[in-house]
């Protein structure tokens, strides 16, 4: 058995730091949406289209981090991040203006801020999974 390298000099690429901001951003509007009202969007399926898109993104984008820093590169060199990136982006650009959407529908006033916010902070990750789309397919167009 070998050992490990951890590749932290991969932390300092764009793609790197275009990873630890997704991961923030979806980390708190998970958070968010944790504590805001039951329906932070007009229904029950606009709540679970929320819910699933930040806790898949929440999934997704630490194990291709860890992938990368454990020196596993050639996933750069097809589509599947190409693919992942732009699919978040697409999903959690609907959440984002879901939430904003049901701002006014929302009873409290408490829950209308954290929809506001959470709402916010998934067009802020919606922006950055795009910036990251934009550079996987230069990368990948580098690469092949």
């Amino acid at each position: 058995m070998g050992l490990v390298v951890i590749n932290t000099g991969y932390l300092k690429t764009k793609s790197g730091i275009m990873k630890i901001i997704e991961i923030v951003c979806v980390a708190c509007a998970l958070g968010l949406l944790r504590v805001s009202s039951p329906f932070c969007g007009q229904t029950t399926d606009s709540h679970f289209l929320g819910v699933g898109v930040l806790v898949a993104a929440m999934m997704v984008t630490p194990l291709l981090l860890i992938s990368y820093m454990m020196g596993k590169m050639q996933i750069q060199n097809t589509y599947l991040e190409i693919a992942f990136s732009a699919l978040f982006s697409l999903l959690l650009l609907a959440a984002g203006v879901d939430a904003l959407r049901a701002v006014g529908n929302v009873y409290r006033d408490n829950y209308n801020k954290e929809c506001f916010a959470m709402g916010i902070v998934s067009i802020a990750a919606c922006l950055a999974y795009l910036l990251d789309t934009v550079f996987c397919v230069r990368l990948y167009r580098i690469n092949n």
